[in-house]
């Protein structure tokens, strides 16, 4: 199947949304030999993934994930594509600690680091998480913690069919994509960080037509793929079938530029340490980075309050300790 599919690919020519599911589920049962998979992958990135293939591929990837069930229906992800070479700490992570000390339920997806400094079970680990924790213990820690971290390789087994490959090729590429669009607990709201314009409107189009409820697809203007301090962000609200551009700057949440060498770490020990100063009350950019950031999560959930209340809210789950308690509660499940 793979070789008119991919001769299709290879002339530059998009595939449909069911070709692509079928070619990715054919991938991950382990059907695809992997020289093939890399140059499927390779001819995709050179061509970029169109929106009707990243939502095939999700859709496949989708059905053969282990779910996380869950009684809330408000649950928020903070993962995004990774990828933007800016060395920054673990801001997403921390954003969302911060938005479940604020009252959000968070079901953070993520990962070890493929294409970053340092991913989100790589951090979090150092902060003393065990990130490999099974369903169940997942699950508990999202009733009891507010926060269950999904660590991508235990709760999308079929993605070990294509691992070896995404190591070897050590650049971004279509499954980099498909983590913000795949949560195993199916949250509705999603803050979705990319570094590049043309993948943030894909994104943003490929959640548009997934199950969501709202999302937003930030890009700060200095090439962060987070809401950034240092320049404006360009967020895509998804919400109701209709995508929205907004363009934000530091004081729409009430907080100071700062530039992103403030946000610079050398590793997840380094990016741990940032973290857990943060938690602790340091602060600083590093703290308003992350309030930014948790704020849009807190936003997305409940739309009534402005940017600026919403930070107030995650400035407040700081000061008081209750993101610090969080990550307690999160360690010791």
């Amino acid at each position: 199947m793979i070789g008119p599919l991919l001769d299709r690919v290879l002339s530059r020519h998009d595939l449909e949304a069911p070709q692509m599911e079928q070619l990715v589920s054919s991938m991950l049962a382990g059907e695809v030999p992997e020289d093939d998979i890399e140059r499927l992958l390779l001819a995709l990135r050179e061509k970029g993934e169109a929106v009707s293939e990243l939502v095939g591929a999700a859709r496949a990837l989708r059905a053969r994930c282990l779910p996380i069930e869950s009684p809330y229906n408000d649950l928020l992800d903070t993962c995004g594509t990774g990828g933007d070479g800016a060395k920054t700490f673990n801001i997403s992570t921390a954003a969302a600690l911060v938005a479940a000390g604020a009252g959000a339920h968070v079901a953070k997806h993520g990962n070890r680091r493929i294409t970053s400094l340092t991913g989100s079970a790589d951090v979090l680990q150092c902060l003393g998480v065990n990130v490999q924790a099974d369903r169940s213990v997942v699950e508990a820690c999202l009733q009891r913690a507010g926060i269950g971290f999904c660590f991508a390789p235990l709760l999308h087994p079929a993605m070990a069919k294509v691992a070896a490959v995404r190591r070897r090729m050590a650049v971004p590429t279509l499954f980099n994509y498909l983590g913000p669009l795949c949560n195993p607990a199916a949250a509705p709201y999603q803050l979705l960080g990319v570094s590049r314009a043309d993948l943030q409107r894909r994104m943003a189009e490929s959640l548009n037509q997934l199950p969501i409820r709202r999302a937003a697809v930030v890009r700060g203007l200095d090439g962060l793929d987070e809401v950034t301090l240092a320049a404006p962000t360009e967020l895509l609200l998804v919400d109701g079938g209709r995508i929205k551009q907004l363009t934000l700057s530091a004081s729409d949440f009430g907080l100071s530029e700062a530039p992103l060498s403030a946000m610079a770490v050398d590793g997840p020990e380094q990016s741990a340490a940032v973290i857990f100063e943060i938690l602790e009350g340091e602060r600083g950019p590093a703290r308003d980075i992350v309030v930014a950031n948790a704020a849009v999560g807190l936003w997305l959930i409940d739309p009534s309050q402005s940017l600026q209340q919403a930070a107030d809210r995650a400035a407040g789950a700081i000061d008081q300790g209750l993101a610090r308690k969080v990550l307690h509660q999160l360690r010791q499940l």
